[in-house]
């Protein structure tokens, strides 16, 4: 296993969106690679990264963004990885009032 990769508690889904939040959650924790991760490294400091999904579910690179690091690039760089290639997502709930929602994920490695 890579690890756990949860949404941050200011998620902006809350529960009346929790279907979207979950699948949003589900993509980007299949997409995270930690095969190039050293093998030797059992566990690490979570990594925290922060993104915006646009009402159509496009996430636009610029981003998404480490806001705290694990102190290990590789492992850093490949939970911005898997952010960028889960997107595009489903478009933003109908319900959903906002333009775009702003995320907060954190990936924790664990092995």
């Amino acid at each position: 296993g890579g690890g756990g990769v949860s949404m941050g508690n200011n998620s902006p889904f809350g529960a009346q969106f929790g279907a979207y939040s979950d699948m949003v959650k589900n993509k980007v924790a299949s997409n995270w690679k930690t095969s190039d991760i050293d093998p030797r490294i059992r566990t690490a400091n979570e990594v925290v990264v922060t993104f915006t999904i646009d009402k159509d579910g496009s996430v636009p690179s610029r981003s998404v963004r480490i806001v705290q690091s694990s102190g290990i690039a590789p492992l850093d760089v490949s939970a911005q990885r898997a952010v960028l290639e889960a997107a595009p997502f489903p478009q933003l709930p109908p319900q959903f009032t906002r333009n775009s929602a702003d995320i907060e994920f954190h990936f924790e490695l664990r092995r």
